[in-house]
């Protein structure tokens, strides 16, 4: 198929310590070897499910790290005939009879952080990319990923990532390849460069493997097909498939492994809390994962592992779905009253009527003995033996049986520490990951006794993991502990969380500390990531957008109300950077969600209010796309929305705004279709709405802004129109109304980006009234006024983008008044303008066709002085942005028109 008493605690890590007392799955673990060691290939998916706190994530480790092996051919047929010996010999696997199979385990439940981000179809991807290389490396082989490795590389470069930041993502042994790869994608013309990049790969690529690439048919066209590929819209979606592909190739070669496993932890991490999303939208969560699945050839030796809580339901996907007969499903249970026995036995209990009462305290039902509250169970003995209490099994018989049994044997845990370790674990459960000078930090805060001794009880403990992701010194409690505080409002953890989220915010981490304000009220941390995400986007600040990302699926949202409003900032910032599939999806889920919100509650303004930006944004989105009647429907149904929510508060004045905002998108749409008169109807409208809200609040410079963008958008209408002295007037309402908003506020970003819109707008009136002077003046006031909106925000892509166009039309009356050298100057620095706008936003519409203009333009000027190879590259490189533009959005009219222009120059 292609689909604690000092004689117990240990000096290693706590997670060695439960590997080392890990005990039954016996059934498991000899289906594991089998799938190891069988000589007939097992073409299934193992697939382990089961309840919270059985033992999925351990019993993965256990496999990863000690059963990785596999035996010769006549020692496996001789433990085949005694099953029972196959989990013993695993264990003892020596050099001679075995040897050690590659593995690797991504984990979905671990906290993203940077460019480790497991659930991501990109990030996730290269996780497992790097970690690969370095279990073959261990066990000395050398996996090499040729398709995978230059389609990501591609990607990466496309996003304007520089040479270091695209090396650092790949496994050391590739670096060398990379900087190769980077120097042959400088070159200029893309024929040559397909032929350097063929011979920079096949320096660094085994021969047997360089043949095998060659037969797949990887010549110029499929670099020409890659090429072609919008990035976030087709190559992300290939990116899983030539992972497979290329692994596939891997596993045939001759030094191949004859087994590697892929282990994937925690699969219901892709859904997070959100447990009722539409059909399509669950399936899309791990799609990624399905096409990677899919593409592998389990007949090669590739064994892979899932582990999640509920049986998959791949069968039900849309897309990419995996039927049920590649999968082979298996239930882990809690433990046999067997293995629970071996389980005590190896903790140090050897009192027989202790560990009866024990496992039965820990049954939930027979023979079924829950891992965690066993665990807890021995944490319990250990911690009143430290203290020199005697626990019988009497003892525990008292313990009342109750549904919450985690509950009551922490409670009776934290009764056999002292109160210093007792307020620790509390505080502790309060952190997503600590170290050693966070429990320190806690401990001075919160006045009890924090040590490094103490820290290193602490770690032992059952519910205590090493947050391998973090760092080697960096652990977390486990989730269980973490919910239970949480839910009963444990003092301790509460004022552990008020430390943590001022301790984040002296240090700068925001994110942080609004999960943790979050904790304390969920309502008030939900509002403020939504403010600090939206001031951030105001702002530019792209790096603050990710890290509050990076804690979003760790945010209790208490209503359909406030997940709708956190889905709609996420697709206006997925907007921002022209990830517009994603930012399609949750505009979409945020409209989904404000639905649910009024059929609960018809008469929600908040709901109606929400759902109309949420629209308007939608809108937008497909107006960018060129998809003009999703657009219309959207503007329309926003409109319906507003009016619904007058009938209910005709003085709210967010609800006259948003449709001020709506009234003004729907303009642009209608100018952009030439459907004129409606858009001047719709822009009028649209500053009457205005007025009202600033009646309602006249100092409100969000609104202010509006306004003088709605005049400004009606201006250029004008303009186009003619009508020159309506235009003029236009123009100088949005001038005197970004000027008001300036002296409520002088570092409005806003204000003085529409400032130099107003000027570039101005200077292009002179211009067609022939009054030069008044032009070039207008256009320096253009150029400081984006400067300064810059000065305020450096990563401000529209400011860029605008800035650009306003350069752009300086150099098109430089040239046309004869003023050649002043022109090329103004055309290039357009250009620098707009590579700048590209590095913050890839996929920029706007700034692939802006750039393609200019560099027509510039080409135009280098014809005229008869520089020919000067023009000829202008204009590739002008066909490569139009090209650009059409990956993203194909049914743009004027990038269409642009290439076809083109095509008659360049023949």
């Amino acid at each position: 198929m292609t689909i604690d008493d000092n004689d117990f605690y240990w000096e290693s890590q706590p997670e060695s310590r439960q590997i080392e007392l890990f005990t039954g799955r016996l059934e498991l673990r000899r289906l594991f070897a089998a799938y190891l060691n069988d000589s007939e290939f097992i073409p299934t998916i193992l697939y382990f499910y089961g309840d919270g706190g059985n033992g999925k994530s351990l019993l993965l480790k256990f496999l990863q790290e000690k059963c990785c092996q596999r035996f010769n051919a006549p020692t496996w047929t001789k433990l085949k005939s005694h099953p029972d010996d196959i989990v013993i010999e695993i264990q003892k696997a020596n050099d001679w009879n075995s040897v050690p199979v590659p593995s690797v385990l991504l984990d979905f439940g671990q906290q993203p952080r940077g460019e480790n981000q497991p659930q991501d179809q990109f990030y996730g991807l290269l996780m497992l990319r790097r970690d690969i290389a370095t279990s073959a490396s261990k066990s000395g082989y050398r996996l090499q990923f040729p398709l995978y490795d230059f389609a990501c590389f591609w990607y990466l470069y496309r996003k304007g990532n520089s040479r270091e930041e695209i090396q650092k993502l790949f496994p050391s042994e590739e670096v060398e390849l990379i900087s190769t790869l980077f120097d042959a994608v400088s070159q200029s013309i893309w024929g040559s460069l397909v032929r350097l990049v063929v011979q920079s790969l096949a320096k660094h690529l085994s021969d047997s493997l360089m043949i095998a690439w060659n037969k797949r048919g990887l010549d110029e066209q499929w670099f020409q097909q890659l090429q072609s590929m919008a990035l976030d819209t087709e190559l992300i979606d290939e990116l899983p498939r030539w992972f497979a592909q290329d692994l596939n190739i891997a596993m045939k070669g001759e030094n191949a492994p004859e087994r590697i496993v892929l282990f994937f932890d925690t699969h219901e991490a892709f859904w997070g809390s959100q447990h009722s999303l539409p059909e399509e939208k669950f399936f899309y969560q791990d799609e990624w994962l399905r096409r990677l699945l899919r593409a592998l050839d389990l007949q090669l030796g590739i064994v892979v592992v899932v582990a999640g809580r509920e049986e998959p339901r791949w069968d039900e996907a849309p897309k990419f779905p995996i039927a049920q007969k590649y999968l082979d499903k298996q239930l882990v249970r809690e433990l046999t009253t067997a293995e629970a026995s071996v389980y005590l036995h190896n903790a140090g209990i050897s009192d027989v009527a202790l560990a009866e009462s024990l496992i039965n305290y820990a049954s939930v039902e027979s023979d079924r003995v829950h891992p965690f509250y066993l665990g807890l169970c021995v944490d319990v003995m250990l911690a009143a033996a430290k203290h020199n209490i005697t626990i019988n099994a009497a003892d525990f018989a008292s313990i009342p049986e109750t549904a919450n049994k985690s509950r009551e044997l922490i409670d009776r845990l934290l009764r056999y520490v002292d109160a210093d370790t007792r307020e620790a674990v509390h505080a502790l459960s309060a952190c997503r990951t600590f170290d050693l000078q966070l429990f320190l930090k806690l401990g001075q805060t919160l006045y009890f006794h924090a040590t490094a001794p103490v820290f290193r009880i602490l770690i032992r403990f059952s519910f205590v993991w090493q947050d391998k992701q973090r760092g080697e010194n960096w652990y977390s409690i486990h989730n269980l502990l973490r919910r239970l505080d949480y839910e009963r409002g444990n003092l301790t953890t509460c004022n552990a969380h008020r430390v943590l989220a001022q301790h984040y915010r002296q240090r700068q981490e925001i994110a942080e500390a609004i999960y943790h304000a979050n904790r304390l009220d969920w309502e008030a941390g939900v509002n403020e990531w939504v403010d600090v995400m939206e001031t951030a986007l105001r702002l530019s600040q792209y790096h603050l957008c990710r890290q509050l990302l990076e804690v979003r699926n760790e945010l209790i949202i208490g209503s359909d109300f406030h997940l709708g409003k956190v889905a709609e900032v996420e697709g206006h910032y997925f907007g921002r950077l022209a990830r517009y599939d994603e930012a399609l999806q949750q505009c979409q889920s945020a409209v989904a969600a404000f639905n649910r919100s009024l059929q609960m509650s018809p008469d929600c303004v908040d709901s109606y209010k929400e759902k109309v930006i949420a629209l308007a944004r939608l809108g937008q989105l497909y107006s960018r796309l060129c998809e003009y009647q999703a657009a219309l429907e959207s503007y329309n149904q926003a409109l319906d929305t507003s009016n619904a929510a007058l009938s209910l508060a005709v003085d709210d004045f967010l609800i006259h705004k948003y449709r001020g905002i709506t009234l003004k998108r729907l303009g642009e749409l209608q100018s952009k279709l030439s459907q004129h008169y409606q858009a001047l109807q719709s822009y009028q409208q649209a500053l009457a709405v205005y007025e009202e809200a600033l009646r309602l609040c006249p100092d409100d410079t969000n609104v202010l802004n509006n306004k003088v963008n709605t005049s400004l958008s009606l201006a250029e209408l004008l303009f186009s129109l003619r009508q020159y002295q309506e235009a003029w007037q236009s123009y100088q309402q949005a001038l005197a109304v970004s000027q008001q908003v300036l002296l409520i506020d002088s570092n409005s970003v806003y204000a003085h980006h529409n400032q130099g819109k107003a000027k570039k707008g101005l200077a292009e009136l002179h211009l067609a009234l022939f009054q030069y002077d008044d032009a070039y003046s207008s256009y320096q006031d253009a150029l400081s006024a984006f400067d300064q909106a810059l000065c305020l925000a450096p990563n401000y892509i529209y400011a860029y983008n605008d800035k650009g166009r306003t350069l752009h039309s300086l150099g098109d009356w430089q040239f046309l008044q004869s003023q050649v050298d002043l022109a090329r100057e103004s055309y290039e620095s357009a250009i620098a303008l707009y590579n700048q706008a590209l590095h913050l936003a890839p996929d920029s519409i706007d700034a692939h066709y802006n750039q393609g203009l200019v560099l027509k333009k510039l080409g135009d000027l280098y014809a005229s002085l008869s520089q020919i190879q000067d023009a000829l590259l202008r204009w590739i490189a002008a066909d490569k942005a139009f090209s650009r533009c059409l990956e993203i959005a194909p049914a743009s009219i004027d990038a269409l028109r642009e290439r076809e222009y083109l095509k008659e120059l360049l023949g």
